[in-house]
C-alpha cells in the first residue's frame, strides 16, 4: 500500500446495488463520535431536569430533533462511503468539534439565546455537505442520491442562517422549516436509495450503540441522584427501581427486537426504523432525567415532588418507538411483544394524573418492565441477536 493510498482514498460505495457488500463494523472513530453527541444529549437532559415543566418538555423534544438528526446524518454517510482516509478523519473530527460547540449552546437556547445554536448547527451540517460533495465526485452510482442530500441539507442551512435575522418566535418557525427540509431528504431520495443502499447490518449496530450510551446516561442519573441525597430507605428504593428500569429496557431492546426482520421489510421498513428511533432515544433521555428527579424527591428534595410525569412521558415515548419497530418488523403477524409495548405505553399514560409521588410511580414502572422481561424470556426461545466481537 502506497503512502498516498494510505492517506488519500476517495469515497467508495461500501454496499453495491447487486447485493455485494464488505464487512462493516463500528469503527473506533464512530464510537468516539458517539461520545461527543452524548454530551449534547446530556445538556438537553440537564435542561429538562433543571426546569421540569410542560413547556420545557416540549422545548426539549423540539431541540432534540436537530441533535439526533445530526448524528444520523454522519452515521448514514459513514455507512455508505467511509474509507477512513485522512480527509474523512479530519472532516469527521471537525464535525465532532462542531457538535461539542453545539452542546455548549444548548443551555442558552432555553434561556432565549438563539444565535449560537443555529451557527453551530450550520457548521456541523456544512462539514457533512463537504463529505457528500466528495462522494458525489467520486461515486457515480450514488451521484443522484448525493445531489438530493446536498440540495436538501444545503437549503436547510440557508434557512437556518436566515433565521438569525428574525426575532422570536419567527426564528423558531424557520428552525422547524429547516428541519423539515432535512428530515424529508431520505424520502425525497426514495428512488435513488436502491442504487446506493445502506449496509443493513451496520445501521442497527450503530443505533444500538447510541441507545446503549443513552441508557448509560440513565445509570449515571441514578449515581448522580444518590450522591446528592442521604442513603435511606426511600432513596435506596428509588435507586434500585431506576436501575431496574434501565436494565429492563436494555433487555427488551437488545434481546427482543428482531432487527433482521426489519431489514427484510426493505426501504419503507428501514425508514420507519430510523425515524422512530427519535422517540426511543428522546424518551430514554427524558426517562433518565425523570429517574434522577425521582431519587432526589425520595431523598427529601421537595421541589421534585411533582415530576413523576417526566418518568411517564419518557417511558411512553420509548415504548411508542419500540412498538413501531415491532409493528414494522411483523406487519402481518403482530405478536405479544407489540402488545406488551403498547400496554406499557398505556400504563405510563394512565399514571400521568398520579403525579404526587415520583417514587411510587418509579416503583410501578420498574415492576411492570421487570414483569415484561420475565414474561418475554419465558416465551422467547433465544436471543434476537448477539453482538459479535
Amino acid at each position: 500500500m502506497s503512502a498516498r493510498s494510505r492517506f488519500l482514498e476517495p469515497p467508495r460505495l461500501r454496499t453495491l446495488a447487486g447485493g455485494e457488500q464488505d464487512d462493516r463494523r463500528a469503527t473506533w472513530l464512530e464510537l468516539f463520535f458517539d461520545l461527543v453527541f452524548v454530551a449534547a444529549v446530556g445538556q438537553l437532559a440537564s435542561a429538562l431536569s433543571s426546569q421540569p415543566t410542560a413547556v420545557r418538555f416540549f422545548e426539549f423534544l423540539g431541540l432534540f430533533v436537530p441533535v439526533w438528526w445530526a448524528w444520523s446524518g454522519y452515521t448514514f454517510y459513514a455507512n455508505r462511503f467511509d474509507t477512513d482516509d485522512l480527509p474523512y478523519r479530519l472532516l469527521t473530527l471537525l464535525g465532532m468539534f462542531g457538535v461539542a460547540v453545539l452542546a455548549t449552546t444548548v443551555p442558552g437556547v432555553f434561556k432565549g439565546v438563539t444565535i449560537g445554536f443555529p451557527l453551530a448547527y450550520v457548521g456541523v451540517r456544512s462539514v457533512l455537505l463537504v463529505l457528500y460533495e466528495r462522494a458525489r465526485r467520486h461515486v457515480p452510482e450514488a451521484r443522484s442520491l448525493a445531489r438530493t442530500f446536498l440540495l436538501a441539507f444545503g437549503s436547510a442551512n440557508v434557512v437556518w442562517l436566515v433565521s438569525l435575522a428574525l426575532p422570536r418566535p419567527w426564528n423558531y418557525v424557520l428552525w422547524g422549516c429547516a428541519l423539515l427540509f432535512e428530515l424529508s431528504a431520505p424520502i425525497l431520495a426514495w428512488r435513488q436509495i436502491p442504487r446506493a443502499p445502506i449496509h443493513p447490518r451496520h445501521i442497527p449496530e450503530r443505533f444500538g450503540l447510541l441507545t446503549l450510551i443513552v441508557l448509560g446516561e440513565s445509570l449515571f442519573a441514578v449515581v448522580f441522584g444518590v450522591s446528592r441525597v442521604s442513603w435511606d430507605l426511600p432513596s435506596a428504593a428509588a435507586a434500585v427501581a431506576g436501575f431496574l428500569v434501565a436494565a429492563a429496557i436494555w433487555w427488551i431492546y437488545f434481546d427482543f427486537i428482531d432487527e433482521a426482520a426489519v431489514s427484510r421489510r426493505g426501504i419503507p421498513g428501514g425508514l420507519v426504523y430510523v425515524y422512530v428511533h427519535y422517540f426511543v432515544i428522546a424518551g430514554l433521555t427524558a426517562l433518565g432525567a425523570g429517574v434522577k428527579m425521582a431519587i432526589l424527591s425520595a431523598g427529601g428534595d421537595s421541589q421534585y415532588d411533582g415530576t413523576a410525569w417526566v418518568l411517564c412521558a419518557g417511558l411512553a415515548l420509548t415504548m411508542l418507538g419500540l412498538a413501531a419497530i415491532e409493528l414494522v418488523s411483523r406487519p402481518r403477524a403482530v405478536d405479544a411483544d407489540f402488545w406488551l409495548r403498547v400496554a406499557t405505553l398505556v400504563l405510563a399514560l394512565a399514571l400521568f394524573p398520579l403525579d404526587r409521588s415520583p417514587l411510587s410511580i418509579l416503583l410501578v414502572l420498574a415492576g411492570a418492565l421487570s414483569a415484561q422481561v420475565v414474561y418475554e424470556l419465558a416465551r422467547h426461545e433465544g436471543h434476537a441477536h448477539e453482538v459479535e466481537i
